[in-house]
């Protein structure tokens, strides 16, 4: 009988959710990470509510960078579009303490976790999954579940993905959390450092952000991999605007490159005793590019299904199709908008986004949309539900606008 029941590779936070829930579940699993813990990782740092509930309140207060209430789209026309809440729709974080927190969180979990452990290929038999080390280890298991990013080797190796990247179908970006010390985040923020600004870049099917954190500020960019060459001075010219804007120097010190997936529903992620969660599946938000939520939340449903095959004795990818289900389920409607919305640009952006900001109910949609209570997909059905209870306010403030501007100005002697 192999050593383990599955082998999860990689340690971010798909990989150490899955090896989470496995080891609880009391199966034997063990969790492979090729750097040392913590690790760098390219990433804008924002989890959102939908991906921190699925904690059950276990992360602690020192991961959080800051709290986030609200979401700030500055658009290229200089309107600006806010949405605020009460309720918390995320934190800010770093991700080398908030992965290296899900790796040990797993392993007091009871999964064994070996760091500096590269994987250069995995194989699969009728009756085990080899996982290959770069040391020459080989270690057997029941199942495999490939949790490591969108360059995942366990992905190429299986066949469920291509040798090379088709730019067309993948998202690339560039970010760098710059130090400005608190006083410049509050000034960056006009005092309120909880929120997420999102900046669509003009001419581009593309997006730029900046996020607060304790004492940096993390800016990036990132769009479709077509819209993205040259990646660097697109990245430039954007940290020149904002210094422009915010009135200080920006020092970019480490500049990020990394790939989006963002097509994980229109591919398979599984194939016998072999399954792709996160980025490796491609589960991104196609429009917002978030993808820490949606990558626990696919280790979730792996897991739900991977638990009733080793008990059941199913090992092949029929059975484990159950996965894609799950996603297509919970993910398919939004990501399919998401991707419509993200395809037509700025233009839909100033347009729907400045007018939905003078909604009152606006900042409670997006609110729900930011905790995982409902979807892109929603949207519509749910404003449509909540316009006939404002009808009377709207119609009142729209009769006073009209009122306000028809009234003859007096001269001025």
């Amino acid at each position: 009988m192999p050593s383990y029941d599955v082998t999860v590779v990689g340690a971010g936070p798909a990989g150490s959710v899955a090896a989470y829930e496995m080891a609880i579940a009391g199966f034997r699993t063990l969790l492979l990470e090729k750097f040392p813990l913590p690790r760098d990782k390219p990433c804008g740092g924002a989890v959102m509510y939908r991906g921190l509930r699925l904690l059950r309140g276990e992360m602690p207060r020192r991961l959080v960078e800051r709290p986030i209430y609200g979401l700030r789209f500055t658009l290229p026309d200089g309107n600006k579009a806010e949405f605020v809440s009460h309720k918390l729709l995320g934190v800010t974080t770093n991700r080398a303490t908030f992965d290296e927190f899900l790796a040990r969180r797993a392993e007091r979990a009871g999964a064994e976790l070996l760091e500096n452990v590269r994987v250069v290929g995995v194989k699969t038999t009728s009756d085990v999954a080899y996982v290959q080390a770069e040391d020459n280890r080989v270690f057997e298991s029941q199942f495999v579940i490939g949790a490591d990013g969108v360059n995942s080797i366990v992905s190429r190796s299986v066949g469920l993905r291509p040798e090379r990247k088709d730019l067309t179908r993948i998202g690339l970006g560039m970010e760098s959390d710059v130090y400005v010390g608190e006083s410049k985040v509050l000034e960056a923020f006009r005092g309120n450092p909880t929120v997420l600004e999102i900046r669509p870049v003009e001419g581009r099917v593309s997006y730029g952000w900046i996020f607060p954190k304790r004492e940096h500020l993390g800016i990036g960019i990132a769009g479709a991999g077509v819209h993205m060459h040259p990646l660097r001075p697109i990245f430039d010219r954007f940290v020149e605007t904002l210094e422009g804007e915010l009135g200080f120097s920006l020092p970019v010190e480490k500049r990020r490159t990394y790939f989006l997936g963002a097509d994980g529903l229109l591919h398979a992620n599984v194939k016998d005793r072999v399954m792709l969660v996160g980025d490796a599946a491609g589960f991104v938000d196609p429009m917002m590019g978030e993808g820490i939520a949606y990558a626990m939340r696919s280790s979730i449903h792996a897991t739900r299904v991977l638990k009733t095959a080793l008990t059941s004795g199913h090992y092949d990818a029929e059975f484990l199709s159950r996965y894609h289900g799950l996603c297509e389920r919970e993910f398919g409607a939004n990501f399919r908008m998401a991707s419509r919305v993200g395809l037509r640009g700025t233009g839909f952006a100033e347009s729907v986004l400045t007018k939905a900001s003078r909604l009152d109910f606006a900042s409670e949609i997006m609110a729900r949309v930011a905790r995982g209570e409902m979807g892109y997909s929603d949207i519509p059905v749910v404003a449509l539900a909540m316009l006939p209870r404002r009808i009377p306010r709207l119609i009142r403030d729209y009769l006073l606008s009209v009122t306000s501007s028809a009234k003859p100005r007096k001269n001025r002697t």
